[in-house]
């Protein structure tokens, strides 16, 4: 299906987004895109947190909001459905679209896991979307004055999912902390544990709202901070998407394949030879140490986040088009 965009300005279209948080902020380029075209814009979301919807409140970009399952949904009267919906998501939803002529149609799974945000754009790219054009991930989430984070205050999102996803989890954020005098965690409970299930003994001068907070409660923290500091989470894509400096470590799992990530983020990275290893020999190399995450330094961290907070030289100094540190280059 392609056409010419021109043709359907002001037509309705409903943006099918799933799976976890940093997914559909990976695919918020899509909205903007679609907005850009003249287009406007429901979003569906079936997310592994129900709130996850309350991210995309009060967006002038969206008409309106749905997080209440898809059937009831999609027999409403759209123009075009873009089932945005990850590949490792789509079994459950492909019988729904299979005779709905609406649907855009999907591009291959493999470019999922070269480039998760231009899987997402290929959707516009169908309807007419330029493809020399490329917006970053957005989110429309003002700071929150509520919990007296300031441009002074680090912010650590530690967790990410449970279960083998925990092994992308720095071990280090409690030592992190001890560098920083005004410092919140946010997240949730589960959060607060280390991939072996041991907790975060963070310094008693850290203030940790995690699990008590909403996730638009904890975003608007976010966008309070003077920095962000997190692994490969959905709360660092959030971080990213409202705007926070942001660091992002990553050790088992590729950033390349995610696309570009907006310019206020700094992805850090071990750079042994055997990482990425998330879509290949998984953890072969390590039987499970996780040595790629062991390997990134606290200091290194450290002075990262002091240059973002401008409080500290950094031997490193991102500049335009160049935000990623990779710590052992051989």
């Amino acid at each position: 299906m392609l056409v010419d965009h021109q043709s359907i300005a002001g037509s309705r279209v409903l943006v099918h987004l799933a799976s976890g948080i940093g997914n559909i902020v990976l695919a918020t380029p899509l909205i903007v895109a679609l907005n850009e075209m003249g287009l406007s814009v429901d979003l569906l979301i079936n997310a592994d947190y129900p709130d996850t919807a309350e991210l995309f409140r009060d967006w002038s970009v969206v008409a309106t909001v749905h997080s209440d399952g898809a059937a009831e949904v999609l027999r409403r009267e759209y123009r075009f459905i873009a089932p945005a919906v990850p590949p490792f998501y789509w079994r459950r939803f492909a019988a729904t679209y299979r005779r709905d002529r609406r649907a855009v149609a999907r591009p291959p799974d493999s470019l999922f896991y070269r480039d998760e945000q231009e899987y997402y754009l290929s959707f516009a790219r169908r309807l007419g979307y330029p493809s020399d054009l490329r917006p970053f991930c957005t989110l429309p989430i003002a700071p929150s004055d509520s919990f007296d984070v300031t441009s002074r205050t680090m912010a650590i999102a530690p967790g990410s999912k449970t279960g083998e996803m925990a092994l992308k989890r720095w071990p280090f954020f409690a030592e992190l902390a001890e560098h920083f005098a005004d410092v919140v965690v946010v997240g949730t409970s589960d959060d607060l544990l280390r991939a072996n299930g041991e907790p975060f003994e963070f310094p008693g001068h850290v203030r940790v709202l995690a699990g008590k907070l909403t996730l638009r409660g904890a975003a608007e923290v976010l966008a309070a901070a003077g920095a962000v500091v997190g692994s490969d989470t959905g709360l660092c894509h959030v971080a990213g998407a409202v705007g926070a400096p942001t660091v992002m470590i990553f050790g088992p799992t590729p950033d390349a394949t995610l696309g570009p990530l907006p310019p206020n983020v700094i992805v850090m990275r071990a750079g042994l030879a055997c990482e990425p290893c998330w879509f290949g020999d998984r953890f072969r190399a390590c039987s499970k140490r996780i040595d790629c995450l062991q390997q990134v330094r606290v200091d290194d961290v450290v002075n990262t986040l002091r240059e973002l907070m401008g409080t500290g030289p950094l031997d490193f100094r991102p500049g335009a088009g160049d935000s990623q540190i990779v710590l052992n280059q051989s």
